[in-house]
């Protein structure tokens, strides 16, 4: 072991194996890192509640896919959609609301006294894409309106994280005051507005064996404070809710812009992540260097590649903690363009960086770059430096710059004509200490 570690700090043979290995290994721990940001967003399966397994027919209830009660065949709450043949949006027996995105929302009940011996209630439990992770802080979003058939506002509202215990619980259709959610509405707070979707968030460090979200009350009657906002439906005494756009992520999410990419001019490219509910009002995007005026929100859009090299950057926001990638758009008429070559010769190592950052050009390579300008994941210049290259290769000093995405544009300055054909040579890298 300590011969193979004096090894990796002999000079540099790029023919040896030794070299070819330790490149193979940065790459892959390169890439790693990209892959690693493109994780899972929105944990909740299904959470703008447009997927249904039972979508075609035309009477209730419709069945949310990867929802349920924590009992089968106990109510938990149904699909209400604007689509036919159902077709019960805006206007239903329950209520007169439109979904807040799509097509489609969740109704339940957070309270219902048919009589003086029993309180029934409807907890929706999800069934997440994974398990959440140990030692995560995640951001919960919950989307809710009060039907307009309800006779009371109630405060009674909160998100429960478990794992499998929760197929333990029979009684489902009681109060289940044993659960404490880790998102609780306030108690100052009556849910009352039939009009408006209101939003429930908050965050929770998870134990890394949360399987499952169930919404509901898990307050007691006694606990549950109410107020009349219907009195023309006494005596019933009712409280149903209506949920959309259910988002749980990860609030150090990395920003994903996605790899850099080639496209031929007036064809369409994606950028970024797949959509999804929470994730895509979280991110907005720019074409730089305008970093002032939103081209889009959303957590991947679909550009029209142009006659000339773009980049474009995606500002994150997930419950106030902001990040920013960016991602370059090279144009290419003819597939493999002579940028596109120097390009594919031209490397970074290591990447992700600490204190150094090689620049390695292969013997193929044929330009000499004498400046680099290096800007953060905003688009701002933080380095302009003249370069050296000696032995292909160049070598600029990193310390100063703080962890995070950098692009690292390579010019000829020395031969304007050649730049002016070829444009700038750029390369995203990483510092991550």
């Amino acid at each position: 072991m300590k011969a193979l570690l004096k090894n990796w700090l002999l000079p540099i043979n790029r023919n040896s194996f030794l070299y070819k290995k330790q490149q193979a290994l940065m790459c892959l721990l390169f890439f790693s890192f990209i892959i690693s940001k493109a994780q899972i967003a929105n944990y909740v399966n299904n959470g703008s509640f447009e997927d249904c397994l039972n979508c075609n027919q035309s009477f209730n209830p419709l069945i949310a896919k990867y929802w349920s009660s924590l009992d089968t065949n106990k109510f938990f709450g149904a699909i209400l959609t604007s689509l036919p043949p159902t077709g019960q949006v805006p206007n239903s027996s329950f209520t007169h609301q439109w979904p807040r995105t799509g097509n489609n929302y969740f109704i339940s009940t957070l309270f219902f006294k048919p009589n003086t011996q029993q309180t029934l209630r409807g907890y929706s439990r999800n069934r997440l894409k994974q398990k959440l992770q140990t030692n995560k802080t995640y951001c919960v979003k919950i989307y809710y309106n009060i039907t307009n058939q309800c006779t009371y506002g109630v405060d009674g509202f909160g998100a429960y994280f478990g794992d499998g215990n929760l197929d333990t619980i029979t009684l489902c259709e009681k109060p289940i005051t044993f659960l404490v959610p880790q998102i609780q509405n306030p108690t100052s707070n009556i849910l009352s507005d039939t009009l408006n979707w209101s939003l429930l968030t908050g965050t929770f460090t998870a134990n890394g064996t949360e399987k499952y979200m169930t919404l509901g009350n898990f307050k007691s009657d006694a606990s549950t404070n109410s107020v009349i906002i219907n009195p023309a439906n006494l005596p019933i005494i009712a409280s149903d809710i209506l949920y959309d756009d259910v988002s749980v992520i990860d609030i150090d999410l990395p920003a994903y812009a996605g790899p850099d990419i080639w496209g031929i001019p007036f064809n369409t490219v994606y950028l970024g992540r797949s959509q999804d509910v929470g994730i895509d009002e979280a991110c907005i995007w720019y074409k730089l260097p305008n970093t002032t005026t939103a081209i889009d929100t959303a957590a991947g859009i679909t550009i029209t590649v142009a006659t000339t090299t773009q980049t474009y950057m995606v500002k994150q926001d997930i419950c106030g903690n902001i990040k920013y990638d960016t991602v370059i758009v090279y144009s290419s008429a003819v597939g493999l363009s002579e940028q596109e070559t120097i390009l594919n010769n031209i490397s970074l190592f290591p990447n992700p960086a600490n204190d150094e950052l090689n620049i390695l050009f292969n013997a193929q390579t044929n330009i000499d770059i004498n400046q680099v300008l290096v800007y953060n994941s905003i688009g701002q210049l933080v380095r302009e430096e003249e370069i050296i290259i000696k032995n292909k290769s160049a070598i600029i000093n990193t310390k100063e710059l703080q962890n995070g995405v950098y692009l690292l544009k390579l010019l000829d300055t020395a031969s304007p004509a050649r730049s002016d054909r070829l444009g700038s040579v750029s390369k995203r890298f990483v510092i991550a200490r």
